[in-house]
């Protein structure tokens, strides 16, 4: 995997992320906007031969949207941990 920023201005973020597609650019946009301080996350494959995805997000005014990322990507950590202790209980 690969991360290149295109675009950092003010309350935007747009990644570009190398090796990845829509089960990661999903997961991520999907809890983002679970996010109060994020206004408008989503993802897009710029074309299906290229193995890349592009994960955008925005925030509210005041918010620094590389922290609100951090937050969302440490959340869902938790919450595929979690997933996983109960299915080792399980087993």
């Amino acid at each position: 995997m690969d991360v290149r920023i295109l675009k950092r201005e003010g309350n935007e973020l747009v990644l570009e992320i190398v090796g990845e597609d829509h089960t990661l650019g999903n997961m991520i946009a999907k809890e983002a906007l679970l996010d109060p301080r994020v206004e408008f996350s989503t993802y897009r494959i710029p074309h299906p031969l290229q193995d890349r995805m592009e994960l955008t997000i925005i925030t509210r005014q005041g918010e620094d949207p590389v922290k609100v990322l951090v937050d969302v990507i440490n959340r869902l950590v938790e919450q595929v941990r979690e997933f996983k202790k109960i299915v080792e209980e399980k087993l």
